[in-house]
């Protein structure tokens, strides 16, 4: 009797690689410096004239942060309503807690005066989230919202002043 040892097929990137090119791009971009904020910019935020990068970054928090609280109490139907149920989101605790984190970091960017760095890191998950979708076999349509996060986040990291 022969013994046949299967091989392993790999249709795309495992979630593995994908984790580990997650955080060494966290790693590196740890490593940048940046620029101290001028004095104005508390008073303008309390004007109301922080910008659209953090008007998008606060909207992109909430969303977050309501869509992993509803997965961490196990309202999955909730949370993909959120999403136009173009996304289903899973009702796992684990998960639900690190967007709520996800969502803590976008709030606190956005307090800080900090969206336009936030969203330049920001692309790299959101890249990730969307290959992971596509290299998964989900509907294109679950890629709509993320992708236009992903274009504002480019447009405050990038093109906004």
């Amino acid at each position: 009797r022969t013994r046949r040892t299967r091989r392993p097929t790999c249709v795309g990137p495992s979630i593995a690689s994908m984790l580990k090119l997650l955080l060494a791009s966290l790693a590196v971009s740890s490593a940048s410096v940046l620029e101290p904020k001028k004095a104005a910019q508390p008073a303008l935020r309390l004007r109301g004239g922080g910008g659209l990068g953090s008007a998008i970054l606060t909207m992109s928090a909430a969303a977050a942060g309501s869509t992993g609280a509803l997965m961490y109490i196990g309202k999955e139907d909730l949370a993909s309503l959120l999403w136009l149920n173009l996304n289903q989101w899973p009702a796992d605790k684990m998960l639900g807690s690190a967007v709520v984190g996800w969502a803590v970091g976008k709030f606190i960017c956005a307090r800080n005066g900090l969206a336009k760095e936030y969203c330049q890191l920001n692309i790299v998950p959101m890249l990730l989230m969307i290959l992971a979708n596509v290299m998964g076999g989900g509907p294109m349509t679950a890629n709509l919202l993320p992708a236009c996060f992903t274009a504002a986040y480019v447009y405050v990291g990038f093109v906004e002043d």
